[in-house]
């Protein structure tokens, strides 16, 4: 039936169904529907690509609909099918033109992939957010402080001089930027371009998640702020501004009464404040699982509402006045710190929840609940698709319809009443307290098992510590979140008044990261593995919503079918990576090197992990690769020689995955450098086996023959690029070698085996002219290089940033020349029908060398 023209079914009719109470509110709360339905327009938006004309016709033919439907006594009765499909269009349209549409004069159609430089004048969306940079002993290069800048362009300087622009940017200066502030106007000099796509599978792709912050090109300022120049100061003339000056005070005010190290902490607890924070203190909170308590979130929310809502009822205030301020107070807080998704939900529901409360009207949760989903679309219709939002609406979920039913306590009988009734009230009071705590951690498991696929999916994380951890961190948390607000508010009458709660704030705050770093320090608390696959992560959560909502009599049921579901998919995960080809991937990690080899019997072997670039590689590409990959286990790892940028991630590594061994040359060991000694620590402490390698050796992964050509058990003497690694990679009548550094006498001295010609060669030294040199003849002309001759290679890899190739087409005249600065990740097959090869950045695909041709016959090598 309908009334009001909002269609929902009377439970007293036979038509409703016989549900529990959890389903009857999801099913009479007229904006569910509506929620679902523009999720279903955003879904279209995104991954179908809908035209815009195909979302306005279905919106207008939605509303023909819903207005017969309102008219027509024949209709009435039956659902809003037309209003539903309106929103769905609606909701679908939106995103399109928040995402898709820009002005003919975007800041976009000035900028390319490759970096130029420009001159934009612009205006500062948000205070600039300045990152300290830690030295590393391995990092050979050490990297800069950097500081970051959102700004709207206003004008671009080209040939013909100063042209309007507009538009998001996102600008990043090497150094720290002082005296610019939000709501300024600045002109800026750098290297323009577009924002970054992938240079490797499972990479993160900046260009589409700038994009979805409608950020479209990407400023580099190169070692000096001093080529940005403030036109015009405007930080009080914007809300912006102005919202950077309370930031400013309340961190200086923590920093003021805190120690330095939880100052930091504070001002990421408190104001969102992620760059206090270094990436190595994230990192933890994020290995133990409650990364939660520093991201500000619907918690935070939750216990600043609470704490003033207390103090204004024991002060007497009436509850709708206290209601209306709690509102004003959580609506501030949550644009002062920045409006996330996470806090924009919270703030709706919240809103919402209070002013039902001041108004005397019974909250409706899951009606509450769709309002915060069509509230989060309408601020940013792209915030539906990130991890913080899905999982801020998950766990909300999790906590009101699955925690509030499963785990609410049965009332007492009349026999457990008379018996409290007979004990102390210090008993009764530590029975309550035991109750209490086995509740939290009850939910607290309930909330892990219910993320886990999501962390999966999003960031190949497992944190089952957080279900020990969470409670005591929630609760310090809280106190800080109490205290730290008292110490900011005190802060202002004198440093007298912010004293006693500041040193509270630093006592708490304390206490949370040494219970964190502890449980860290374990090492157990966190599993990585790959993302689960999509249909799955669909599977559990139909099934786990099923459960929710099921009458009480099948929950057993429902749990047993998720956990048959989990199993089936841990199964599916588990099974051995078996093939018929050899796959060689060359990832693109700049100045560096790592070469994945995943051999037909389900091996997985690495040839160097490192970048000049510094360890982050390993997260931000190698772990995802392999992860991409579905690889959960690397059998062996080669370290080709002793300089940085060959081995320096290897310690990251450990972290993420189990490495069954780790291989190097007779010499990598007994340099004496900080490096080395590093990741001879890091091997130690995971208690990894280890091996050397020298010239003659063999070894086999099932089919795929390895031979060591280089260096021999002593010398040559040299720098360590003379006595790099050289491995002949060989399958189905293939060869590949692997060269590494390899260079001068080591060239030479490789030059001596008789192989035969190879289809695929690394460039040694990453393509550099000296290691890729061509020959001459006495006349002058030039020949291929003496490796080259030796190798007679169809195609050769350099692992390069974005350094030129034309020497190595002189050096190589009858090869192929691929480059990862420019290709990408190159991944080589080996198959018995031949070798193919293929660029994921540029997608060519060719095939390298057939069966057919001479240069495939199989045969071992020889020296002479």
């Amino acid at each position: 039936m309908a009334r009001g023209g909002v269609w929902f079914f009377d439970p007293s009719s036979p038509e409703f169904p016989k549900r529990n109470a959890a389903w009857r509110e999801f099913w009479r709360a007229p904006l569910v529907p509506v929620a679902g339905s523009a999720t279903v327009g955003l879904l279209a938006s995104r991954y179908l690509h809908v035209p815009p004309w195909v979302f306005w016709s279905a919106f207008a033919g939605g509303l023909i609909l819903w207005w017969v439907a309102r008219h027509g006594d024949r209709w009435r009765s039956r659902p809003p099918w037309g209003l539903w499909l309106a929103a769905a269009a609606l909701a679908g349209v939106y995103h399109h033109l928040y995402r898709e549409e820009y002005p003919a004069d975007d800041i976009a159609a000035f900028a390319t992939d490759t970096p130029q430089a420009r001159r934009i004048r612009a205006w500062v969306l948000q205070e600039p957010v300045f990152r300290s940079a830690k030295a590393s002993s391995l990092t050979h290069v050490q990297p800069l402080p950097t500081t970051s800048l959102l700004v709207r362009v206003a004008s671009i300087e080209t040939s013909a001089g100063w042209i309007p622009a507009s538009g998001r940017a996102r600008v990043t200066i090497e150094g720290h930027l002082e005296a610019i502030h939000a709501g300024d106007a600045v002109e800026i000099f750098g290297q323009l371009s577009l924002p970054p796509l992938p240079d490797n599978p499972g990479q993160t792709d900046w260009r589409g998640l700038y994009r979805d912050e409608r950020i479209t090109a990407v400023l580099r300022v190169r070692h000096s702020p001093a080529t940005v120049t403030r036109w015009e100061a405007g930080r009080w003339q914007s809300w912006r501004g102005i919202l950077g000056y309370l930031q400013q005070r309340g961190e200086a005010a923590l920093r003021q009464h805190l120690a330095e190290r939880q100052a930091g902490l504070a001002a990421a607890l408190l104001l969102g404040e992620t760059s206090a924070l270094d990436h190595e203190e994230w990192d933890a909170y994020i290995r133990t699982g409650v990364v939660h308590v520093l991201a500000i979130s619907g918690f935070h929310l939750t216990v600043l509402a609470s704490w003033v809502w207390v103090l204004m009822r024991v002060a007497g205030w009436p509850s709708r006045s206290a209601s209306l301020l709690v509102v004003g107070l959580v609506l501030f807080y949550t644009w002062l710190t920045g409006a996330r998704p996470a806090t924009v939900r919270a703030a709706a529901m919240m809103c919402a929840w209070c002013l039902a409360w001041g108004l005397r009207r019974p909250p409706w949760p899951a009606n509450i609940f769709a309002l915060a989903w069509l509230i989060v679309i309408l601020v940013k219709p792209t915030d539906p698709f990130t991890i913080g939002c899905q999982i801020s609406f998950l766990s909300v979920f999790v906590l009101i319809w699955a925690g509030g039913r499963w785990l609410a306590p049965r009332p007492p009988t009349p026999w457990e009443r008379i018996r409290d009734l007979g004990r102390s009230p210090a008993s009764r009071a530590l029975r309550w307290c035991a109750r209490k705590l086995a509740q939290l951690y009850l939910l607290s498991l309930l909330m892990t098992v219910a993320l886990a696929p999501l962390l999966l999916y999003w960031k190949n994380v497992f944190s089952p510590a957080g279900v020990l951890l969470g409670p005591p961190v929630m609760f310090t948390s809280s106190l800080a979140l109490i205290s730290g607000f008292m110490t900011m508010l005190a802060a202002m009458l004198g440093d007298w008044a912010a004293y006693l709660p500041g040193r509270l704030t630093d006592f708490v705050l304390a206490l949370t990261a040494w219970m964190v770093h502890q449980v860290d320090s374990w090492g157990q608390g966190v599993a990585y593995a790959p993302a689960p696959g999509i249909l799955w992560l669909i599977g559990f959560y139909l099934i786990l919503g099923v459960v929710v909502f099921a009458p009480s009599r099948r929950v057993v049921q429902g749990l047993a079918a998720l956990l048959v579901w989990s199993l089936l998919g841990l199964i599916v995960t588990v099974q051995p990576r078996t093939s018929d080809e050899l796959r060689v991937t060359f990832l693109a990690v700049g100045h560096g090197g790592c070469v994945v080899l995943e051999t037909p019997d389900g091996r997985t072997l690495l040839y160097d992990v490192g970048s000049m670039s510094g360890p982050r590689i390993v997260s931000q590409i190698v772990a995802p690769y392999l992860w991409h990959r579905g690889i959960r286990r690397i059998d062996e790892v080669f370290l080709s020689h002793g300089d940085m940028d060959h081995f320096n991630g290897l310690p990251a590594l450990l972290a993420y995955f189990s490495v069954g061994q780790v291989s190097w040359t007779p010499t990598f060991a007994d340099r004496s450098t900080p490096g080395v000694q590093a990741v001879l620590e890091a091997i130690q402490r995971a208690g990894i086996a280890t091996r050397v390698m020298a010239a003659g050796e063999s070894l086999a992964a099932g089919d795929v023959q390895l031979h060591v050509l280089h260096p021999p058990p002593q010398g040559p003497i040299g720098t360590e690029n003379t006595r790099s690694l050289t491995l002949l990679v060989q399958y189905a009548g293939q060869s590949i070698v692997l060269t590494g550094d390899l260079e001068g006498i080591g060239q030479e001295m490789v030059q001596r085996w008789l192989i035969p010609p190879v289809a695929v060669l690394m460039a040694p030294h990453h393509g550099g002219k000296t290691a890729n040199a061509a020959g001459r003849t006495a006349q002058g002309e030039l020949v291929p290089s003496p490796l080259g001759q030796w190798a007679r290679p169809r195609l050769v890899v350099s692992c390069q940033r974005t350094n030129p190739t034309d020497h190595l087409r002189a050096a190589y005249p009858t090869a192929i020349i691929w480059d990862t600065g420019r290709c990408g990740a190159i991944t080589v097959r080996v198959h018995t029908t031949g070798v193919t090869a293929e660029a994921f950045r540029t997608g060519e695909k060719i095939v390298v060398a057939r069966p057919e041709l001479p240069s495939v016959r199989r045969a071992t090598p020889t020296p002479h």
